[in-house]
């Protein structure tokens, strides 16, 4: 077994901590499918402390907020006029300018594939608004039809109960 710094690797070593070896506890965020690597990188120490201010705030390890700034970053560089924001339901991709998420945005291109049906609409989106939430779900379609459908079957009544507080139902009549 090889040493480290923290001690011995094994089941106990593969916890996470923070820089003070201080073991943090991550958030029951979804596990990626794909393998991780091992990568070493130096950090101005501003920014490692910055990582660990935001691991310590969301109970999670620096590693997976280095890993989703790095994927947010590297998708705001492919997909321009796109920023994340962070919703009742996690990090959602959205439109800048508008408020909208991508999905909702999107929601019936996912099934038919008819940017005109999308355009009539959002009339008030720009062509580069609609042009960014296109590039996104073009290069994310698995992202976006998983909101799609995780959003679709919820109603008002729903909505209320999950997310208390947050719409007032008003009925008609």
């Amino acid at each position: 077994m090889r040493r480290t710094r923290r001690g011995a690797r094994g089941a106990k070593g593969n916890r996470a901590r923070d820089s003070a070896g201080k073991r943090v506890v991550k958030a029951g965020r979804p596990r990626r499918s794909e393998p991780t690597v091992s990568t070493t990188m130096r950090l101005r120490r501003s920014v490692r402390e910055q990582l660990e201010g935001w691991a310590r705030r969301g109970r999670r390890s620096v590693s997976d907020v280095a890993q989703e700034l790095l994927e947010e970053a590297l998708r705001l560089r492919q997909c321009p006029g796109v920023y994340f924001a962070s919703e009742p339901g996690g990090r959602t991709a959205k439109v800048a300018g508008t408020g909208l998420a991508v999905w909702e945005i999107l929601r019936d291109f996912v099934r038919d594939q008819d940017v005109e049906r999308v355009r009539e609409a959002f009339p008030q989106l720009s062509q580069s608004q609609l042009t960014a939430a296109l590039t996104y779900v073009r290069r994310y379609p698995e992202e976006i039809r998983k909101e799609v459908e995780a959003n679709e079957g919820l109603t008002p009544d729903e909505l209320q109960q999950r997310y208390p507080g947050l719409i007032r139902v008003v009925r008609a009549g």
